[in-house]
């Protein structure tokens, strides 16, 4: 991610981030950074929200989505990752705004279908998540259509499942960039992204929480942090 002058560079990440085994408490720290860093970039996210109707409110409903989600999850005194990705995955079916809210609930599904009887996982594990998620966000989907969110989290599945990453960092880095990509791309999938000279927010919004995940792995703090588009 070297050509993307918003990522923060590894080679300043502090000594406290997340090593492999993680738990319960890993993944919410994880989300809990995501959350942090989509609160400076949510303006960003609706302005960029025009498909499928311009209502501008994208950001707002992942940031609220995500805020419900984080907090449930901190308020659990289990550090199994089963039971706190199923907690998640709950509270996001139940707190999800709009459709960019409805389809990040799928996300947390997915995780939670493969987290299911796990209590620590590692990389590969994560890797593996992100495939069920992709799934389950196509699945809710009643008509699904490219260059959305949609497409950001597929690529993004398929890279980790090829990743022979052996830790968090290298296997975010890696998906972070294959979703900052798909991102940049949108524009060439939907004639409506094309004409209004934007990327997909649905799809923008999922790449922050993907890089914050990434940044938290890291060690690297986030606040206040503004990104930019591709």
């Amino acid at each position: 991610m070297s050509d993307n002058p918003t990522t923060l560079p590894l080679s300043d990440q502090a000594s406290d981030g997340i090593r492999s085994p993680a738990d319960g408490r890993d993944l919410t720290a994880m989300f809990a950074t995501a959350l942090e860093l989509l609160k400076p970039n949510v303006y960003e996210v609706n302005r960029l929200n025009v498909f499928p109707v311009p209502d501008g409110d994208t950001g707002v409903n992942m940031f609220l989505t995500l805020g419900e989600i984080v907090a449930q999850a901190r308020q659990s005194d289990s550090t199994s990752v089963a039971e706190i990705s199923r907690l998640m995955s709950d509270t996001a079916l139940r707190a999800a705004r709009g459709n960019s809210g409805v389809i990040l609930s799928q996300l947390f599904r997915g995780f939670a279908d493969h987290f299911d009887l796990m209590d620590e996982f590692g990389p590969a594990d994560l890797a593996a998540a992100f495939t069920p998620a992709a799934v389950a966000s196509y699945a809710a989907t009643g008509h699904p259509r490219e260059g959305t969110i949609l497409t950001v989290i597929r690529e993004a599945s398929e890279r980790a499942r090829d990743s022979q990453a052996d830790s968090f960092v290298e296997l975010l880095d890696e998906v972070c960039a294959t979703a900052l990509d798909s991102v940049a791309r949108t524009p060439s999938m939907l004639m409506t992204l094309r004409e209004a000279g934007v990327v997909d927010a649905g799809g923008y919004g999922l790449y922050i929480i993907l890089e914050g995940m990434r940044l938290c792995a890291s060690g690297l703090g986030v606040e206040g942090l503004e990104l930019e588009p591709p």
